[in-house]
């Protein structure tokens, strides 16, 4: 109670047990106003989502940006002026957008490459039918080195190897 109105608070609550409406009343009392989120609990809803789906949502729109083409730092910058996030975050996510994107493509890898191959089956059918010979050399080249017939470390085993031994005239 160190200022005045402090000591008149406190003998006029002494006195009647009550303070006048026209006395300022300085409590020392106070709670410290709460400003954070640590300080605040209603501070800490994030109205709607949380930060996983956030982060989650700004990878998969870094995931279109990506499928439309453009370079990392262009992709980040889009990212960054629509999310309102830094620079760094924009690099972060479009770093899980590529994981993304890796695991998608080894996933679906197998299975493109048999509809390729069903593909070229039908198409290499069709070009008989019509004497096409030349597609059908093609489309069956093509479908050799999928498989790996034509690749070349299969070739440089099929290659006969020659081995000359010169024997000495002494012996």
């Amino acid at each position: 109670m160190s200022s005045p109105c402090g000591w008149i608070v406190y003998l006029v609550r002494l006195v009647s047990g009550k303070v006048p409406d026209w006395l300022p009343v300085a409590d020392n009392n106070t709670e410290e106003k709460k400003t954070s989120v640590g300080d605040d609990e209603s501070k800490r809803w994030r109205k709607g989502r949380g930060a996983a789906h956030k982060v989650e949502e700004r990878a998969q729109v870094c995931y279109g940006y990506i499928l439309e083409g453009g370079t990392r730092h262009q992709i980040a910058e889009k990212v960054s002026s629509r999310f309102n996030v830094s620079m760094r975050t924009a690099h972060d996510d479009y770093k899980r957008a590529m994981e993304l994107l890796r695991t998608e493509q080894t996933g679906t890898r197998e299975e493109l490459l048999n509809q390729l191959q069903a593909l070229r089956l039908a198409t290499v059918q069709k070009a008989l039918k019509r004497g096409h010979f030349q597609t059908v050399a093609t489309l069956l080249g093509d479908m050799g080195r999928v498989i790996g017939e034509a690749a070349p470390e299969q070739l440089a085993l099929q290659v006969p190897e020659l081995s000359i031994q010169i024997e000495d005239k002494k012996n």
